[in-house]
Parts: C-alpha cells; structure tokens; sequence
C-alpha cells in the first residue's frame, strides 16, 4: 500500500477521496515519507563518513562530533516514523476500482418457497418457545445479552457443528482460538485505532475481547515468510465475538440483532493475489452454501465505497429476508481486503526465485448465528403445535 501510495501518488488521492480521503490529510504523510527517506540516505552517508574518520586515530575529534550528529539524526527519523505511522493508521484502504460510489448494487437474490401459516415475528415465537430467559440475561450482564435454554441452547451448539462441518467440507482448516488477543493483533486486521470505542478493553492490560474470529486468523501468521505452495490458506473458526455497538440506537437494539455478545463462524483465506477476486466469489459461495442448505431466502448486495469498511476493497453483504419482521437483515459481510492486513501483519510469501510479496487476505461470517436463528424461527415454526419445526440438514445435530 505504501509504496503504491508514494509511485502513484494522484491516484491514490483519487481513490481515497472516494473514501472521503481529503489530499491534504495525504499529502501531510507524501512529504513525511519523502523526509524519511532523505533522511535514512543522510543517516546512512554520514555513518560511512564515521567509519572512513575511524580508521585515523588523529580523527577522534571528529568522529565523536559527527557520531552527536548522527544520534541526533537517528531521534529526529524515529520521532518523524512515528508521527507518520500514527497518520498512516488512520487511512482506510483503497477501494477497489469497480466499487459503486454512492449506491449499494443488487448482485443477486435466491428465493425459497415457505408456507408460513403464522403471522408472529421472531421476538413473539421466541417467547412462546422459552427459548431465551431474558429476566436471566439483564441479571447476568444487563441489556445486549442473552441467555439461550433448552431448545435455544440447542440450536445454538447445532448450528456451530453445522456449519463448521460443511465448511471443513469445502477445504477449510478448522482453528480454536483465543478470545483475548493482544493490542497489535487488532492494528493488523484494522480495527485498531478507528474502532477504539467498539471494543472491550480489559483493565489495566494489554488484552482485548475479539469483535471477530476474523483477528487471531488472520494474526496466526504474523511476522512470517511462507513459502508460496502454501497457497491458498483457507482458515474456519467458531468465536463468540465481543462489540460495544457504541452509537448504535433504535430497534435493532432489542432482541437478537445487536448484541454485546454474539456467535459467529468465520472464514479466512489467504491468497496469490493474482486470484483474489475469484477467491472472493468463492468465499460468497461458501457462505450462501449455509443459506441454501437451509432454504432461506437471500440476497447479495454489493457496498459502495461510502459503505466499504475500513479494512476493505471490496465487500458483498448477504442479506435474508424476514417474512413476517418486513425486513433485509445482514447474515452475512464477505471482503478482499487485498495486502491491507498482510503488510501491516508482516505476512509474506517467497517465490522460488526468493521474491518476496504480500498475499490478499479475506473474510467473511459463515455465518452470523443469533441472526440465522432469528431468521429460522420466522419461517420454521408452527403455530398449530407451538413448535420449531427443525429444518432436515439439522436433525442429525439434535439429540
């Protein structure tokens, strides 16, 4: 990103605009990496100066003049590589080039044919269920928690076997992770320093609870050099994820939409870059395969730039459609993300001819699993028995 930022500088300013980049917040930092490298090559003269001096005793004087100059040269660059990393970090990524501007894009949609002979929504049957103890939850946690029991529980443990299943059957390796990741862990994926207010910090420590399994994928292979028949790594984890959804307001509040805790499954691969826009349809396919497994309606929508996140090039939401709710809910985010995580992980990949470059890397929820369970219990209960009827590929999952 860096050196494309610096090699095509007016381009970048464009693309970023996109992004409500202002050229002056880039300019700031062109002129700061330019003063950067002018003073590593002053650095790096004035040492080779030092060491000629040292080979004369009788230039002692004037190896220790220019031995202050040059540790005062070396705070100024630190000092100038810092302020400009912390400008850096700010800047979210390019979007890729044939992201919408302003608008969403219709991509696709999938429709399955459910003979819904109740009128309730998901709140509603989850009461009659007793599939949540709410009175539990406040007590617990207070709001944005939830306590699952009996069938709910159930359905929750059955959908995280289910889905791990299948997408161990499409060539994922399966990881568990840690839920406390450390600070720089977060600076790589890009939740770090944007999205500061939306994580949970524990006091006095350097440890976060993770919004995503997302971060410690993506993280497992920080700092290294892999060889490129490594390539692709496709990466599968089950977290609980962790948000403060600071600012967020309104009705999605309630129930199961935004929570402070949630489950997800969620994939991660990592990429020739040459590929990564066909990997990314795959990872859309992937995460639809869940979907069609469970005959729910859906659709894909492209994000425009204004909606893009930060860490990201290019994204497809999948979308279902709660009949009776009246509403589009987010089941799914897929990304490229292309090198943005990789260089700031340090994550490289070696050719046999010993090049070094940075893979793609991407992410997707496969899925997001208290908003799949507020879509199944819409179209998959029965108000005639007061019961969920459990959809078939599910049945092998219950006791």
């Amino acid at each position: 990103m860096l050196n494309r930022f610096l090699i095509q500088f007016e381009e970048s300013v464009q693309r970023l605009k996109k992004r409500g980049i202002n050229k002056s917040q880039l300019s700031i930092i062109k002129d700061n990496l330019e003063q950067i490298n002018q003073l590593k090559k002053i650095i790096n003269q004035q040492r080779e100066t030092r060491n000629k001096l040292s080979i004369g005793p009788q230039n002692s004087f004037k190896v220790n003049q220019l031995k202050k100059i040059i540790n005062q040269q070396e705070e100024n660059l630190a000092d100038l590589e810092k302020k400009t990393s912390n400008l850096i970090v700010q800047i979210p990524n390019f979007p890729a080039e044939n992201v919408p501007l302003d608008e969403n894009k219709f991509v696709d949609e999938t429709k399955y044919h459910h003979s819904i002979k109740h009128q309730f929504t998901y709140e509603q049957i989850a009461k009659k269920l007793n599939i949540i103890d709410e009175k539990a939850s406040i007590k617990l946690a207070g709001s944005k928690f939830v306590v699952y029991q009996g069938l709910g529980s159930q359905l929750v443990h059955a959908l995280i076997n289910f889905m791990l299943n299948e997408q161990q059957k499409k060539g994922y390796r399966l990881f568990t992770i840690p839920y406390l990741v450390k600070e720089h862990n977060l600076h790589h994926t890009g939740q770090l320093p944007k999205f500061q207010e939306d994580l949970f910090k524990l006091e006095n420590s350097d440890f976060y609870l993770i919004p995503t399994a997302e971060v410690p994928l993506m993280n497992l292979y920080q700092n290294e050099i892999l060889p490129e028949n490594k390539l692709p790594l496709k990466l599968c984890a089950y977290s609980p994820c962790f948000r403060a959804e600071a600012g967020a307001a309104g009705q999605e509040n309630k129930g199961l939409i935004r929570l402070h805790q949630f489950h997800k499954v969620e994939l991660v691969r990592i990429v020739d870059p040459k590929t990564s826009y066909l990997h990314l349809k795959k990872l859309v396919e992937d995460a639809r395969h869940i979907l069609h497994l469970l005959e729910m309606p859906h659709r894909v929508i492209e994000l425009s730039c204004k909606d893009l996140g930060f860490s990201s090039a290019k994204t497809y939401d999948l979308e279902i459609w709660l009949p009776n709710s009246k509403k589009w809910l987010e089941i799914s985010s897929c990304s490229n993300c292309e090198e943005f995580q990789t260089e700031r992980a340090k994550i490289r990949i070696k050719k046999k001819n010993e090049e070094k470059y940075y893979p793609h890397s991407l992410n997707g929820s496969g899925l997001a699993i208290d908003r799949l369970i507020v879509a199944l219990l819409e179209y998959y209960y029965s108000e005639q028995n007061n019961s969920f009827v459990i959809p078939e590929v599910l049945r092998k999952y219950f006791n």
